[in-house]
C-alpha cells in the first residue's frame, strides 16, 4: 500500500473512531448524565422550596419549576386547620367533623410532630410499622369522604381561597398553528417566567358525533439543563480523546515517521563510517518509504563492493608500484657489478695491462658478465610482460615438473644430486608462468643442496613441494628470502631474483609460495588454494 493511501487510510480510520467514540457518549453517556443531572436538579429545587417556604411561609419570592403546579401543604402541630400554597393562590382548610380532627391528631402524633423533634420524624419514617399505621389512619380519612358532596353544607372540610396575583410571571414568547394529515390541529404556544419556558398545545379534533379538545402542559428543556452536563464530562472527553490521539500518533509515528527516521540514521552512519559500512538496514513495508530503505539498502551495497573492489585495486596498484621501484633500484644496484667488472675486464684488455693482455682468457670472464646482465634484463622483462598476459587453463602438474626437471640434469649430475617425484596432480594455472616457478625453485635447490643429497618433488591437487636436504636457512635471513637479491648462502651469492619471481608470479596466479627449514632440509611450499596437510615432511 502506497504512502498516500496508507496515510489517507489512518486518517479515515482516526476519524471514524472518534465518530464512534463521540456517538457512543451522545448515545450511551449523555442521556444517562442527564437524567441523573436533572433528577439531583429536581432534588436541590424540591430543597430549596421547602427551605425557602419554611423560612418565609410564602412563594413570593421563590424561584420554582412550573410554578402552576408547585404547592405546599402546610399542616400545623395544633388546631384544625391546614394550609395549601402555590405561586398563585394560598388555600385554608377547616376540618369540620370531630372525629376527622381526631384523626389528624392521631396523625400528627405518629409522625411526631406534637413533639417537635426531628429526631422523632426521622425515626418514625423509618420505622415500618409507622406506615402500616399511616396507612390505616389514611384509610379512615378516605372513608369520611365516600359519596360526600364537595359543594354541600356537610362535607367535612371547609375551604377558603385567597388568590395571588402574579402580573407579568409570564411572558408570550411564541405561537404556531400545526395541521396534522388525519384532521388534527394542534395550537402550541410558549410562554416564560424568566427562568424557564414552558409550553401548551390545544389540540381540536371532531368525529362524526362530538368535537373533542386536549390540553396538554409541558415544560421546555433548558440549555442551562444540559450544558452543565457536558461542561462536566469535558475533561474525560478530553482525557479519552487525548489519549486515543496519542495512542493513535504513535501508531502512526512507528508505521510512517519511525522508519524515515531510521533512514535518515542509516545514511548518516554510511556517511561517517567513510567506507559505506553501516548496520544491515531492512523495513518490511511496502509502501514508498519501504521501496527507498531497499533502495538505498541496493546502493549501499553496490557502492560497499565498488568500494571494495577499487581498494583491493589499489592495494594491488600500491603493491606494484612498490615492487617495481624495489626490484628497479635493487636491479639497477645488481647491473652495476657485471658492468663495472666487464668494464675493467675490456679496459685491462685494450690496454694490455699485465695479465689483461691475455685476451683469450679474460675474454671468456667478459662474455659471462654480459650473459649475467642479460639474464638479469631478460628476468625484468619477463616478469612485466607474463603478468599483463596471463593465461589460465588446466595444466598437469607431473608433466610440467618432469619438463623442469630434465632441464637440470646436467647440473644434478655434474652435483652428485638425485631428483625424485611423486605424487599425480593438476591445476588451472597460466602454464608459462607455472613452469618459471618451478624453474625458480629447482635451480634454487640445485644450487644450495650439498653434493650427495637428494631434491624430492611431492605434487597433489592441493600442492606441489620441493624440498632440497642437507642444507637449512638461517633463522634471521627466512623472513627476506622473497626480498629481491637476497641469497641464504654467502660464499654462493648470485642475482637473488629466482625466489623473489616465484613469489611474484605464485601471487599473479593466486597461489601461496612458503619457505621454511624441515629437520635438516628446506621445503618450499606452493599451495592452490588453501594449505592441504601443514609442513610435514614430503
Amino acid at each position: 500500500m502506497g504512502l498516500s493511501k496508507k496515510t489517507f487510510l489512518y486518517s479515515m480510520l482516526l476519524a471514524g473512531v472518534m465518530v464512534i467514540l463521540i456517538t457512543g457518549y451522545f448515545i450511551f453517556m449523555l442521556p444517562s448524565l442527564y437524567v441523573d443531572y436533572v433528577m439531583d436538579s429536581n432534588l436541590d429545587s424540591v430543597v430549596q422550596v421547602q427551605r425557602g417556604y419554611m423560612e418565609q411561609r410564602s412563594y413570593q419570592e421563590l424561584t420554582v419549576k412550573n410554578p402552576s403546579a408547585v404547592f405546599s401543604l402546610e399542616i400545623p402541630k395544633e388546631g384544625c386547620e391546614m394550609y395549601a400554597a402555590g405561586k398563585f393562590f394560598r388555600l385554608t382548610v377547616t376540618v369540620r367533623e370531630k372525629e376527622l380532627q381526631e384523626l389528624l391528631d392521631e396523625l400528627r402524633n405518629c409522625l411526631g410532630l406534637q413533639k417537635g423533634e426531628r429526631q422523632e420524624l426521622l425515626a418514625a419514617l423509618k420505622d415500618k410499622g409507622t406506615w402500616e399505621k399511616l396507612k390505616e389512619i389514611w384509610e379512615k380519612i378516605g372513608s369520611h369522604f365516600t359519596g360526600r358532596d364537595l359543594f354541600s353544607q356537610e362535607y367535612p372540610l371547609e375551604f377558603e381561597r385567597e388568590e395571588k396575583e402574579q402580573k407579568g410571571l409570564y411572558r408570550e414568547e411564541y405561537g404556531r398553528l400545526h395541521k396534522e394529515p388525519d384532521g388534527i390541529f394542534v395550537y402550541e404556544t410558549g410562554v416564560s417566567d424568566g427562568d424557564y419556558q414552558y409550553s401548551m398545545y390545544f389540540a381540536a379534533g371532531q368525529t362524526e358525533d362530538a368535537l373533542i379538545l386536549t390540553i396538554f402542559p409541558a415544560m421546555m428543556p433548558q440549555m442551562d439543563e444540559i450544558l452543565p452536563v457536558v461542561t462536566d464530562s469535558m475533561p474525560m472527553i478530553i482525557a479519552v480523546v487525548f489519549l486515543f490521539v496519542l495512542a493513535a500518533s504513535r501508531l502512526f509515528a512507528a508505521r510512517i515517521v519511525h522508519p524515515v527516521i531510521r533512514l535518515a540514521r542509516h545514511a548518516e552512519s554510511a556517511r561517517l563510517s567513510g567506507k559505506f559500512e553501516a548496520d544491515s538496514f531492512v523495513l518490511d513495508s511496502r509502501d514508498e518509504i519501504g521501496l527507498l530503505g531497499q533502495s538505498l539498502k541496493e546502493l549501499y551495497d553496490r557502492l560497499q563492493e565498488n568500494y571494495e573492489e577499487l581498494e583491493q585495486k589499489n592495494h594491488a596498484l600500491a603493491e606494484e608500484n612498490e615492487r617495481k621501484e624495489v626490484f628497479l633500484r635493487a636491479s639497477s644496484h645488481q647491473l652495476k657489478t657485471p658492468v663495472t667488472a666487464a668494464l675493467l675486464l675490456v679496459d685491462g684488455m685494450i690496454g694490455e695491462v699485465g695479465k689483461y693482455s691475455n685476451v683469450k682468457e679474460y675474454l671468456p670472464e667478459v662474455r659471462k658478465q654480459l650473459l649475467s646482465m642479460r639474464r638479469i634484463v631478460e628476468d625484468i622483462l619477463f616478469l612485466n610482460y607474463q603478468a599483463e598476459h596471463m593465461h589460465k587453463e588446466k595444466t598437469d602438474l607431473r608433466e610440467l615438473a618432469e619438463e623442469a626437471v630434465n632441464g637440470y640434469k646436467v647440473q644434478a649430475e655434474a652435483g652428485s644430486l638425485q631428483f625424485e617425484l611423486s605424487g599425480e596432480g593438476s591445476a588451472v594455472t597460466d602454464r608459462e608462468m607455472m613452469r618459471k616457478i618451478l624453474d625458480n625453485l629447482f635451480s634454487n635447490a640445485v644450487q644450495y643442496t650439498p653434493a650427495g643429497h637428494k631434491i624430492c618433488v611431492d605434487i597433489s591437487s592441493g600442492s606441489l613441494k620441493v624440498v632440497n636436504y642437507g642444507t637449512t636457512i638461517d633463522d634471521c635471513l627466512l623472513p627476506h628470502v622473497f626480498d629481491p637479491f637476497v641469497s641464504s648462502v654467502e660464499n654462493r651469492r648470485g642475482k637473488g631474483l629466482g625466489l623473489y619471481v616465484a613469489s611474484y608470479y605464485s601471487r599473479a596466479l593466486g597461489c601461496r609460495l612458503t619457505l621454511y627449514n624441515q629437520r635438516d632440509s628446506v621445503c618450499a611450499e606452493l599451495s592452490f588454494g588453501e594449505m592441504e596437510g601443514g609442513k610435514e615432511k614430503c
